[in-house]
């Protein structure tokens, strides 16, 4: 009978919850004694939004779709599910239920920053602090001026076999401090690391980001020689950003930034020598 009564007190747990259930605050995973193997067996424990508890069989039990997020519980930092998608996937997700977490920006194509490997939470967790949307907001605000690259010779006319020198000013590195959404100090640094200019010849250079790489014409190291004219031809600079940041003093971290870029137009043409009598 005790046996019955165990399977059962797990079943009308699942069927007490709507069949959609739209929110859920958090779900984690608890250890219970399985009755009928006699050994520990895992379930998802899940706290509805404003309001009960309700324990699952798994995971794939829970009614909706449901998203990670890291977390606190009572043995630390770790991650559990939740009805509020916060821009977290699983970069790597472990045999055991750890797993790493990046923190998705729908502009960039991949993940800006990772939690590394955290355990899935055991009790039930408090929402982290998510010091990375503030972080990312201000880098992106401040990131938008395009290069502005001045070319010798002039846009029009490139010419084979002179070398076009690009001039092009950097900007400098900048540091900020900012109120997290918890009360934290996040610490921001923000620089361009290199300058990439694909010539549009089939040839990609990167350089220094120094006031002296790029001077332009003639002190300058930016510079490329065509060798065969083109009216296709299209240059584009851009300017690869560093960034990085840290919570209270901590450690820092890196966020990943899209480069910005400049296309230019420019034909090169080519001066034939002719000998006249």
């Amino acid at each position: 009978m005790r046996l019955a009564t165990g399977i059962s007190l797990l079943i009308i747990l699942s069927l007490a919850s709507p069949a959609n259930a739209a929110d859920f605050s958090a779900c984690w995973v608890v250890s219970e004694f399985d009755y009928w193997s006699g050994q520990p067996q895992q379930i998802t424990r899940c706290r509805i939004a404003g309001g009960g508890i309700v324990d699952y069989a798994s995971d794939s039990s829970v009614p909706g779709r449901l998203f990670p997020l890291p977390g606190t519980d009572l043995a630390g930092l770790c991650w559990y599910y939740s009805s509020t998608d916060g821009n977290w996937l699983f970069a790597q997700l472990y045999s055991n239920g750890d797993a790493i977490l990046g923190y998705t920006v729908s502009n960039l194509g991949g993940f800006a920053v990772l939690t590394g490997r955290i355990p899935r939470c055991t009790s039930e967790p408090t929402t982290t602090s998510n010091p990375v949307a503030e972080i990312w907001s201000y880098v992106t605000q401040y990131i938008h001026p395009p290069p502005l690259p001045d070319l010798n010779p002039d846009q029009g006319d490139g010419v084979t076999g002179l070398a076009t020198y690009i001039g092009l000013p950097i900007p400098d590195p900048h540091a900020a401090r900012l109120a997290g959404p918890a009360g934290e100090a996040l610490d921001v640094q923000i620089r361009v690391s290199s300058v990439t200019i694909d010539w549009g010849d089939g040839v990609s250079d990167t350089y220094p980001a120094t006031a002296s790489a790029m001077a332009g014409y003639p002190t300058g190291i930016a510079s490329h020689i065509y060798e065969t004219k083109s009216d296709a031809i299209a240059i584009s600079v851009s300017y690869n950003w560093t960034a990085r940041w840290r919570v209270n003093g901590g450690a820092w971290s890196a966020i990943a930034v899209p480069a910005t870029t400049t296309g230019i137009g420019y034909p090169v043409s080519e001066i034939i020598s002719v000998i006249t009598g």
